[in-house]
């Protein structure tokens, strides 16, 4: 452009070009040109440079537009997925504004308030009278949450009933934004089935499952219950302790579960006897409690005891038979016998064995005599079991003699308890409550062991080969072990085992007659002899006698004595001789005390007889004296 003005003027003003003013405005004017210039080159410059920062501009824009949607497709996807959650839940969960109403609820929440989900409107407003309309007992829930009235920011957490008996846990926690309360949010959740299952499983707990009584745990909670409050009112309380007499019978003619619908029916017999307050529980078997409460004089005790026993006057029937079945009822009561309530039914407990001594189907109050004969029990049983690990017994013998010819024939080897240097206890007063307790088959295998080891030591004496017998209990017979370990003695002793004689009592052949064959059958294939001791005393028959295979039948020594002089011992002693020889086995008199006594039982045909009048028992050393003297 300046080249352009200085053409020009050289062209039309070259005559003016000296004139100094004409020079200062061509100067002037190029300086203005060249301003001009400079502000476009600026201008381009600056228009170049906006261009480029708004494409950056324009850029960035679309780049955080672009992540603005990708956000915002997150986001939707993220409250897609909570809103899918949020009704997924079977929790009824619900948002309130801070003017109670209700913003938002799930599909749970929806069914909680009974609203059809087809008749639901978001836009309808719902305010909480709807959601308090469902709970049962408003006042209780309103007292339970008062707490939210006073302070907003509280979380809270309960449980309430519904209108239609349905069992609710809720959680109740505030809505706050930058530091402001919005409202609250609760969540309700149907506990009703784990109610009912804890219900289930406590009654389970608590209840016998075939009769459906009390248990044992619920007996003894009752019953301290029961004490607590009459020491309030200072009246009595009453425990029956019910036993059944001989209910094995049932279960072993009809079968255990005929014997569970016996036990059933009695349950609900004695229940119909009590009066309202009364309870019955079961403790197991065939053993029954019942508590009865506010009593104020023991006639009323009598009265229920009474009435309990006539119920089994009543026939049972099962599989179309009749059965008599009767009951035996010990009686404790507090505060006289006891003011706990595991000590109370121990002590009626031990009144109701007291029944069963008496004959069964009665009944008996406890008596502090009881409890001291139940303390000395526990002490002998300790004491007993002491006596086994420290090899405490002893073995005395009571020779065996021919009536015809005054030859020894045998020992029968009597236990003793040598319980101190000094004191000497025999079997009668330990054996019972051995066999009690169970300690009996320990004593037993003591026994035989010790025979074993007794007739290995006599050999190439003058005690050589003569018998042994010895005293075995009914409950080793039902011990399927006992011929086993019997067997294991003998091959370990190498005894020549048709010198040992087993005596057995009547008792024996009570329960399972099977089985008495079968140990009785294996004993004798190793040549063991068996004898049936005390004779005449429990309950004979000539049909064991039959079925049985025996050596030896012993007369008890009360027949014996006086034998000469009683008429009637004497007409039983003779009837047992005769069956012992037409049976074809060898008859033994014991307690023979007098030489009239051994002539007369001699002249009867009687074999074998032991007594007094022979020989008393003594121990083995005295024993080898005594035999050595006679030859």
């Amino acid at each position: 452009m300046i080249r352009i003005l200085n053409r020009l003027i050289k062209k039309h003003l070259s005559k003016l070009s000296a004139d100094q003013g004409v020079k200062n405005f061509i100067t002037d004017i190029e300086d203005v040109f060249k301003q001009q210039k400079e502000e476009k080159e600026f201008m381009e410059r600056t228009l170049t440079l906006s261009f480029e920062e708004l494409n950056q501009i324009n850029a960035s824009l679309k780049e955080n537009l672009a992540e603005n949607r990708e956000n915002h497709r997150k986001l939707e996807k993220i409250v897609a997925k909570q809103n899918a959650l949020f009704d997924a839940s079977t929790e009824a969960v619900f948002s309130f504004s801070n003017d109670s109403v209700i913003e938002k609820m799930n599909q749970a929440g929806i069914e909680f308030l009974n609203i059809s989900p087809d008749e639901y409107d978001e836009n309808e407003v719902h305010t909480c009278d709807l959601f308090m309309a469902r709970i049962a007992n408003v006042d209780k829930f309103n007292h339970d949450i008062d707490e939210i009235r006073h302070n907003s920011d509280a979380r809270i957490h309960g449980f309430f009933d519904t209108v239609d008996s349905k069992h609710y846990e809720y959680y109740s926690v505030p809505e706050v934004v930058d530091g402001d309360f919005i409202g609250r949010v609760w969540c309700c959740r149907d506990i009703t089935n784990i109610r009912e299952n804890e219900a289930l499983l406590k009654h389970q707990a608590n209840h016998d499952a075939l009769t459906d009584l009390p248990n044992r745990v619920m007996i003894l909670d009752a019953l301290n219950h029961a004490i607590s409050l009459s020491n309030r009112h200072n009246t009595l309380v009453g425990v029956l302790f019910i036993d059944l007499d001989d209910f094995k019978k049932i279960n072993d003619t009809a079968g255990h579960h005929e014997g569970d619908r016996y036990l059933i029916e009695f349950a609900q017999r004695v229940k119909s006897a009590l009066k309202n307050g009364d309870i019955i529980g079961r403790l197991g078997g065939d053993e029954f409690v019942v508590i009865v409460e506010g009593i104020n004089d023991v006639l009323d005790i009598i009265q229920i005891n009474e009435r309990i026993l006539a119920l089994c006057e009543k026939p049972f029937y099962i599989k179309d038979k009749k059965y008599y079945m009767s009951c035996s009822v010990g009686v404790g009561i507090s505060p006289d016998d006891a003011v706990d309530a595991e000590e109370l039914i121990r002590k009626a407990d031990m009144a109701m064995y007291q029944a069963k001594k008496s004959g069964k189907n009665t009944y008996h109050f406890f008596d502090d005599k009881l409890d001291k004969i139940a303390l000395e029990s526990v002490l002998l049983e300790s004491q007993l079991r002491e006596a086994i690990n420290n090899d405490e017994f002893i073995l005395h013998f009571q020779p065996k003699f021919e009536l015809e010819n005054g030859n020894i024939c045998g020992v029968e080897a009597l236990i003793r308890w040598q319980k101190t240097p000094e004191q000497l206890i025999c079997p009668d007063d330990f054996i019972p409550a051995a066999e009690k307790n169970g300690l009996i088959r320990d004593i037993t295998y003591w026994l035989v062991e010790k025979a074993c080891k007794t007739m290995v030591s006599w050999q190439n004496t003058s005690m050589a080969n003569i018998p042994i017998s010895l005293n075995i209990s009914a409950l080793d017979f039902s011990d399927l072990n006992f011929t086993t370990q019997v067997a294991s003695l003998i091959d370990q002793y190498q005894i020549d085992s048709s010198l040992l004689e087993f005596e057995l009592t009547e008792s024996i052949f009570f329960d399972d007659i099977v089985q008495v064959q079968q140990t009785i059958a294996t004993l004798k294939s190793r040549k063991i002899k068996i004898s049936i001791d005390d004779f005449g005393t429990g309950f004979s028959s000539f049909a064991y006698l039959r079925d049985i295979d025996i050596d030896y039948l012993k007369i008890d020594r009360s027949f014996v004595q006086n034998v000469h002089q009683d008429r009637k011992s004497h007409a039983i002693v003779k009837s047992i001789i005769d069956v012992g020889i037409n049976l074809g086995v060898e008859v033994v008199a014991e307690g023979v005390e007098s030489e009239l006594e051994m002539n007369l039982l001699a002249a009867e045909g009687c074999h074998i007889g032991q007594g007094y009048f022979m020989s008393k028992p003594v121990n083995e050393k005295a024993l080898c004296t005594f035999i050595e003297q006679r030859l």
